[in-house]
Parts: structure tokens; C-alpha cells; sequence
């Protein structure tokens, strides 16, 4: 799969919390794990949640 960064902090420091679009015309979102106990979430198998600094989706969507 292709990506390419729409979104991101450059944090300077190693991977950070980042938007990316794909050619399928979907996006990935990198974050920090978000445990489903935790959070009240009811996660079907095959779906994940992470967190992200409300900016960088902001940054990504041009807002």
C-alpha cells in the first residue's frame, strides 16, 4: 500500500501521530493505542483505535 503524508507534527524525534491518504482513496491514521477497555469502545475484530492531537487532523483536512 501506498501513502502519502497529508498530515503530521514532525515531531523531530521518531514516528509521530500522522494522517495519510492512500490510492484506494482512504486514509490511515497513526496514533497512540487507545485501550478498548479503557476508552468504552466496542471494537468489532479487525478494527483498532488510536488517539491523535486534534491539530494534525485538522492540518490534514485544511481546516
Amino acid at each position: 500500500m501506498k501513502l502519502r503524508l497529508i498530515g503530521g507534527s514532525g515531531c523531530g524525534n521518531g514516528p509521530c501521530p500522522a494522517v495519510y491518504e492512500t490510492e484506494n482513496d482512504t486514509l490511515v491514521i497513526q496514533g497512540f493505542h487507545v485501550d478498548p477497555g479503557r476508552a468504552e469502545l466496542d471494537l468489532p475484530p479487525g478494527e483498532d483505535a488510536v488517539e491523535i492531537p486534534r491539530y494534525i487532523l485538522e492540518h490534514a483536512l485544511g481546516r
